[in-house]
């Protein structure tokens, strides 16, 4: 799938996801081979076979906790390819409070910064987004 489609898919389930409440889609789509040669090199995370999935739930949780960073999400594929560092991280699970290993990337653009934030679900291969926002 090229770039522009994924983005179109993208943009469709955040269009979908935020009009309607009781949507619950999710999209999903490979790791680039440059994201697990980098991250290999830098940080020894071997991302083979892994996939980003983005979910309506997270995208409204976007909205509600960085309304202003709503518009990032369309370029999740593009921040992934070609973001500046990816650092290893841990969020709490919302529920039981446990410490979740993650993976932070950052985008640098012109005068911030794009952090986008995924989950590790090792086992099945999976980054899923937990949230997304800008820095200054």
């Amino acid at each position: 799938m090229l770039d522009i489609e994924i983005e179109a898919k993208i943009c469709e389930l955040v269009k979908k996801s935020l009009e309607d409440r009781q949507y619950a889609e999710e999209f999903t789509f490979k790791i680039t081979e440059k994201t697990i040669s980098i991250a290999w090199k830098r940080h020894f995370i071997d991302l083979k076979g892994y996939r980003c999935s983005i979910h309506s739930d997270e995208i409204r949780h976007i909205e509600n906790e960085h309304p202003n960073d709503i518009e990032h999400i369309c370029k999740i594929h593009y921040y992934l390819n070609k973001f500046k560092n990816i650092d290893r991280t841990t969020t709490k699970e919302a529920q039981t409070g446990k410490k979740i290993p993650c993976f932070t990337f950052t985008k640098q653009l012109k005068d911030r910064k794009v952090k986008i934030v995924k989950l590790n679900l090792s086992m099945k291969k999976v980054l899923s987004l937990k949230t997304l926002y800008e820095v200054v």
